[in-house]
């Protein structure tokens, strides 16, 4: 019986990627993280490397060695690539989850502020 009071009023019938504000692209690169927060992990070791799995304009995914905290800020710095010039975004950790290679970390990035 309440399981039945704790489902939602409708099933979304999109899948997930359709629901997304921005499209993800897969993409495959090393970025350098740097940890805004003050606690003791972020003090101690506020570098992180972060393999790239796939960027949109909202956030990334990623693979990294630390472990974060969800709701944990970063800065992250895009190195120049070819003709493209380097750019850094800040975000918030929305999960970190254990996997194979590490920690799979889902960052959303700050809205930007209107000119």
């Amino acid at each position: 019986m309440v399981a039945v009071l704790k489902m939602p009023r409708y099933l979304p019938t999109e899948p997930w990627s359709d629901r997304r504000t921005f499209a993800r692209k897969e993409y495959h690169t090393t970025v350098q993280g740097h940890r805004l927060d003050h606690t003791i992990q972020a003090r101690q070791e506020p570098r992180l490397s972060l393999a790239l799995r796939d960027l949109s304009l909202g956030g990334l995914s990623a693979i990294t060695d630390l472990p974060l905290e969800r709701g944990e800020r970063l800065s992250v710095i895009f190195p120049p690539q070819g003709l493209r010039s380097g750019w850094d975004a800040l975000g918030r950790v929305l999960r970190c989850d254990p996997s194979g290679l590490g920690y799979r970390v889902a960052l959303e990035f700050d809205p930007l502020p209107a000119a």
